[in-house]
C-alpha cells in the first residue's frame, strides 16, 4: 500500500508516529525509525518480529513494515491500527488531576485482566514486553472501552539475543518507576515475572494515585526506601485480598511474586472485586 501523513501524533527516542491515509481507504499509524544507529535498527526489527507473530485483541496490530526504508531518507517503518482512544497515561493525568482514583472492578474488567490475558499469550511464546507502563496502553476508541498493548521495542524473544545494554534508562531498558529491579540491574532471572511486577505498579497507580515507593536504582541490594502503603488506604472499597495481590505483584524479589502470568489472573478472577454490580 501507499501512504499519506495526515500529521504526526508523537515523537520518541528513536523514532515518530504519524497518523496516514492508506491508498486502501483506512488510516493507520505509521512508526518511523529517524536514528538508525545499530541498536535502534536492532531494536526496531524486534518489534516489528514480534507483533507479526503476536494475534491478540488487546495487543496491537501490525499491518506493513519496509525494514529498508523509503526514498529519501529510506528510515524503516511499519503501520499499525490506528487506536484513537489516547493512553492509559492521558486518562490517569485527567482523573488525578481532579482527585479522583479509578473504579475498582472497572479497572479489573477494563485493563489490568486485558492486559494479563495480552501478556499470557505474549509469555506463552516466550516474548516478554519489559517495558510495560500507562503510556504503552492506548484506548482503542474515545470511550475507553477496550485497552491494547504496544510499543514491543524492549520486548525480548528469549530465542533472540537481547538488545544491547542501553545506560540511559537502566542496563537493559525499561522505564523508571515501572522497571522491575531485576531487569534494571541486569540480573539472570529476567522473565514475566518482570512483567507482572510493572503491571502492578500500574494497577497499584490507578487504585491510589500514587506509585508505590521504588527502590534504590543505584543499589542493587532491592530495598524500598520506605514501606508500601495498602492500597485500600487510598481506595476504601479495596478488599483485603485485592491489598495482598497488588501487593504481590510489587515484591522486589521475583520467588515471592506471582510465579506466572496465568496465576496473577486466576487469583484476580477469584476475588469479589473483579466482579461487576449493578
Amino acid at each position: 500500500m501507499k501512504y499519506k501523513v495526515a500529521k504526526r501524533l508523537g515523537s520518541g527516542g528513536f523514532g515518530n508516529v504519524y497518523e496516514v491515509q492508506a491508498s486502501d481507504g483506512n488510516i493507520y499509524a505509521m512508526k518511523l525509525l529517524k536514528d538508525l544507529s545499530p541498536a535502534n535498527k536492532q531494536r526496531f526489527e524486534r518489534e516489528i518480529q514480534i507483533l507479526a507473530q503476536l494475534n491478540h485483541p488487546n495487543i496491537v496490530k501490525i499491518v506493513e513494515w519496509n525494514l529498508g526504508g523509503d526514498p529519501p531518507d529510506f528510515s524503516p517503518w511499519y503501520t499499525m491500527e490506528y487506536l484513537r482512544g489516547g493512553s492509559l497515561r492521558d486518562h490517569m493525568d485527567d482523573k488525578f488531576e481532579h482527585d479522583y482514583v479509578f473504579q475498582r472492578n472497572w479497572t479489573i474488567n477494563a485493563v489490568i485482566l486485558p492486559a494479563c490475558h495480552a501478556l499470557a499469550q505474549a509469555h506463552a511464546a516466550s516474548i516478554y514486553h519489559r517495558d510495560l507502563k500507562p503510556d504503552n496502553i492506548m484506548y482503542t476508541s474515545s470511550d475507553r472501552a477496550h485497552i491494547k498493548i504496544t510499543d514491543w521495542g524492549l520486548g525480548r524473544d528469549i530465542g533472540r539475543k537481547s538488545i544491547s545494554l542501553t545506560a540511559s534508562t537502566g542496563q537493559i531498558g525499561g522505564t523508571p518507576g515501572y522497571c522491575a529491579p531485576e531487569q534494571w540491574f541486569a540480573l539472570d532471572n529476567i522473565d514475566g515475572r518482570a512483567d507482572i511486577y510493572s503491571l502492578g505498579v500500574i494497577f497499584y497507580e490507578m487504585m491510589t494515585g500514587r506509585r508505590p515507593p521504588s527502590y534504590d536504582e543505584d543499589d542493587s541490594s532491592m530495598k524500598r526506601s520506605d514501606v508500601v502503603d495498602l492500597p485500600s488506604k487510598y481506595h476504601p472499597t479495596i478488599t483485603k485480598g485485592l491489598d495482598a495481590c497488588i501487593l504481590k505483584t510489587l515484591e522486589l524479589v521475583p520467588e515471592k511474586r506471582y510465579q506466572s502470568i496465568w496465576q496473577l489472573i486466576l487469583e484476580i478472577e477469584s476475588l469479589p472485586d473483579a466482579r461487576y454490580y449493578y
